[in-house]
């Protein structure tokens, strides 16, 4: 870092490159927080979490054992260790509302007032975030493995992925279905990427695939698992169930991938070789805002028990974070806060941040202090 610093006192180096180095080691440093805890509250795997784009407070999560919980981020409560602990705020109970795995949850993106969720009872529901009841559903026939609704809250539609060939486009102004989009023959699974103007009555605008597509043998077709536009939304994030991460220009499609990589699965947990990894990308998520100026990376989860963290523009994998006993199925970046959370098949919600960003107050070191002590007490030779 010294380096680049004298480098840029000197002119050599621009001041665009001087953030990104700068920010690029503050992600790299992330590790699991001392400071905070989120308490376990699901019974089942987590399959999805969100975090409302407005305030960047409110974390919501779901998954197998159908239950809804909403954390308040900054309502924590003080613990006999170091971490404080985040306890959740309001609860929707298992089977109260969806009857079988939730596979996704969004927030409304202009207000904290309302989020959606997706099911594999094979709807889409939306809640009032204060009351948390369900203020209307939709109906798609078959279980529903992804929704979306708009990153920017100008428009009332939500598209819903089901097991059918069909993308299906749920108006929250009316109530009812607006469009189907024939997408996939096979679903997600016929390996591409496809991209629809839905304005346009012929909505598809290009089908990315490098080729994967082309195989004539369906089981050698990698799926793709997770897909996540960029900041700029100029381009666009494909994983895919061989492990490989592509990301593709929206704006002028080249044939092949601007960036095409091989995302590692090692991890230093033994137990994890009696796990079978997954499919990559479940839930990937970006961390582009303010506080990471410069630096464009995402976290992508490994199907095994770790998230593998990689520069966007270069593909580089940049971190391994190891710290689930499980499979990990979602991350959610905090913007503005340097904090990341991830959860996965171990049912744990596990908050990361960069060391430097956390300060210890005096009962927190001497909690530390009084843990590291205890460790040793155990120790062999005692």
């Amino acid at each position: 870092m010294s380096g680049i610093v004298r480098n840029r006192a000197s002119g050599v180096v621009s001041a665009a490159a001087m953030q990104r180095a700068v920010s690029t080691k503050v992600l790299r440093s992330v590790a699991l927080a001392e400071t905070k805890r989120v308490s376990r509250a699901h019974t089942a795997p987590v399959h999805c979490m969100a975090i409302d784009k407005v305030e960047h407070r409110f974390l919501l999560s779901a998954g197998a054992d159908t239950s809804i919980q909403l954390f308040d981020l900054e309502a924590t409560q003080k613990t006999d260790t170091c971490a404080s602990q985040i306890e959740p705020a309001h609860h929707i109970p298992a089977e109260s509302g969806h009857t079988r795995l939730i596979s996704s949850i969004e927030w409304y993106a202009a207000d904290t007032g309302m989020f959606s969720t997706a099911s594999f009872d094979h709807t889409v529901r939306i809640w009032d975030a204060v009351e948390l009841t369900e203020a209307c559903q939709f109906d798609l026939g078959s279980r529903v493995n992804s929704h979306r609704m708009s990153a920017t809250g100008s428009h009332s539609l939500i598209a819903a992925a089901d097991e059918s060939p069909y993308i299906r486009l749920c108006d929250l102004a009316t109530g009812a279905f607006a469009q189907t989009v024939s997408a996939h023959a096979q679903g997600c699974n016929d390996g591409c990427l496809k991209l629809w103007d839905i304005r346009r009555a012929d909505s598809q605008l290009y089908s990315l695939d490098a080729g994967n597509s082309l195989s004539t043998n369906p089981s050698k077709r990698a799926a793709i698992s997770s897909v996540l536009f960029t900041e700029d939304g100029c381009r666009v994030v494909s994983a895919r169930s061989d492990h490989r991460v592509q990301v593709w220009s929206v704006t002028n499609f080249p044939i092949e991938p601007l960036v095409d990589c091989h995302i590692s699965i090692e991890t230093g947990i033994g137990s994890s070789a009696f796990l079978s990894p997954g499919p990559i990308g479940a839930s990937m998520t970006s961390a582009v805002d303010g506080t990471t100026a410069g630096s464009e990376v995402m976290f992508i989860p490994n199907g095994n028990t770790t998230v593998a963290m990689v520069d966007i523009s270069s593909g580089q994998q940049v971190a391994l974070l190891d710290g689930h006993f499980a499979p990990t199925t979602c991350t959610a970046w905090r913007v503005g806060h340097l904090e990341l959370y991830t959860s996965g098949a171990d049912s744990e919600i596990i908050v990361w941040c960069p060391p430097a960003n956390e300060a210890l107050s005096d009962a927190q070191m001497e909690a530390r202090a009084d843990a590291w002590s205890d460790d040793d007490s155990d120790g062999p030779n005692n």
